[in-house]
């Protein structure tokens, strides 16, 4: 509801979150501006200020807006779901989201733990909380150790990933999915060469089963 008791008018809302990532990618993060959102958009500034009266607020609300909420990665094979994590956001951090964006607004939003909390939440752990799942579907398959912290594991799958978003490539190859994924379930799998064989095998001829064929 707005100050006057008025319910908002979602056109209002979708025309200016539109109009804040139009001008992320055009003019970038140091060249955002709340005024030109307003002209864009067809409003004001104070109208946008009501709605969302911190700007981290309404750019965290934008680059949400272009992020779909990940699938839980289900190919009945451990290796195939770990790289289709990893994929899933790549291709959110490097594809769908304006360029230079992110790095600023994390190091904005850190000052506030509020803000710092809000941005985690929208942005950071939908695509966490698949990953989790298929790992702890792994586990529970038998495929990784009973003993292996689904949270750690995450973290180890996407600090590459993030680590190039937010710092830029820091070595002249870049890693696939596959290279970040083989290379933690050599020293997380149970048998890594079954799950080599697996995933290698075409998906309708996958047994269902929980534990190995």
């Amino acid at each position: 509801m707005s100050a006057a008791g008025r319910p908002r008018d979602p056109a209002i809302d979708a025309a200016v979150l539109t109009a804040t990532l139009d001008i992320l990618r055009t003019h970038g993060y140091s060249g955002f501006a709340m005024e030109a959102v307003a002209a864009q958009a067809g409003t004001t500034k104070a109208a946008i200020r009501r709605r969302w009266p911190r700007r981290q607020d309404l750019l965290i609300d934008a680059l949400a807006s272009i992020l779909a909420v990940p699938p839980v990665p289900d190919n009945n094979c451990t290796r195939c779901d770990l790289m289709q994590s990893v994929r899933l956001l790549d291709e959110a951090l490097h594809e769908r989201l304006p360029r230079g964006v992110l790095a600023p607004l994390v190091a904005d939003c850190a000052r506030d733990p509020e803000l710092h909390l809000r941005l985690t939440d929208v942005l950071v752990l939908p695509s966490r909380q698949a990953a989790t799942t298929a790992v702890e579907r792994a586990v529970g398959r038998g495929d990784l150790r009973p003993d292996v912290n689904p949270d750690v594991l995450v973290d180890l799958l996407a600090a590459s990933v993030y680590q190039r978003a937010l710092l830029g490539e820091t070595t002249a190859t870049r890693p696939s999915a596959a290279d970040v994924v083989d290379l933690l379930l050599r020293g997380a799998a149970v048998d890594f060469d079954h799950l080599l064989r697996v995933s290698r095998t075409p998906a309708h001829l996958r047994q269902h089963s929980s534990g190995h064929a």
